[in-house]
């Protein structure tokens, strides 16, 4: 079984500089994310019927890294960390 760990490690002091930077860089983050979790729910959609039917998982690979960066980027979003996850998933 594959597993997914995320592991965020809290920051300390915020600049100020990071907090604005912080708004444009989770939205534009988030834009593509979107477009990252709409692919995932279709392939859940696929990933449903491939497992009633044939016993078999379909992408769970790229199900995981993007639920992975979804926690990543809403540490990010929610001020938690200072650690930037990167604009695309790794997948």
């Amino acid at each position: 079984m594959e597993s997914v760990n995320v592991q965020i490690t809290p920051g300390g002091r915020a600049s100020r500089t990071e907090v604005i930077i912080r708004i444009f860089y989770a939205l534009i983050a988030g834009i593509i994310l979107a477009i990252f979790m709409w692919i995932a729910s279709i392939l859940v959609f696929i990933n449903f019927f491939s497992c009633l039917i044939l016993a078999k998982r379909v992408g769970v690979g790229f199900i995981s890294k993007v639920i992975a960066q979804k926690a990543k980027l809403s540490a990010y979003a929610y001020f938690v960390t200072d650690e930037r996850p990167p604009l695309m998933p790794e997948v």
